[in-house]
């Protein structure tokens, strides 16, 4: 008897629980190609603290080298102390014959993380992209967005649609708790029952 209290009380928390869901941490793809970079900057709403960019060489140009300079200060200069920059990336690396680079300073992609602890404050981070493809540099400039990832419920009241989806959730926990009692009426005389027998 005591058991199926215990397990009904339980039963009844953990469905009473409000849910929580946390953000998975993703990475957003930015190909740099020979005519920019695809997609050319990031709308607010898409990223948050601890997303990464990964920025992937896809210009298969003999000799190009392409890489990204993050204004993280903003202050509109991209190479000041504070400011980040991935390494040129290539291509491709050449491999050695155990599959090894053999240049190991050469890259195809790199990942730089959204978030206070890499330097990057949320909000709008410019960016340049830069192309270097025979003795010729060129710039073209971008813009990502990120927002800090919060877990909180809204505090804003309902209105419209979302007033009869409340009242749709308000009926939906009042069977829930009309089966919780259900369930801490039946399950002991269940047990009592079994008891008998």
């Amino acid at each position: 008897m005591r058991e199926v209290c215990l397990l009904t009380v339980t039963l009844s928390l953990l469905l009473l629980a409000v849910p929580a869901s946390a953000h998975e941490p993703k990475e957003y793809t930015m190909l740099l190609k020979e005519d920019g970079v695809t997609p050319d900057g990031v709308a607010p709403g898409i990223l948050v603290s601890t997303d990464s960019l990964f920025f992937y060489n896809v210009d298969s140009r003999d000799g190009v080298a392409h890489r990204v300079l993050i204004d993280a200060d903003g202050d509109g200069v991209f190479e000041g102390v504070d400011d980040m920059a991935t390494a040129w990336l290539s291509p491709s690396c050449e491999l050695n014959e155990t599959g090894d680079k053999v240049d190991s300073d050469c890259e195809v992609t790199e990942l730089i993380l959204l978030d206070p602890s890499n330097g990057l404050l949320p909000g709008n981070i410019s960016m340049l992209h830069q192309i270097e493809h025979n003795q010729t540099l060129t710039e073209s400039p971008f813009t990502v967005n990120f927002s800090e990832d919060q877990h909180t419920l809204p505090t804003n009241p309902p209105t419209g649609s979302e007033e009869e989806k409340s009242t749709d959730d308000d009926v939906l926990v009042l069977i829930l708790l009309a089966s919780l009692v259900g369930m801490a009426i039946i399950l002991p005389r269940l047990s009592d029952t079994t008891d008998d027998e």
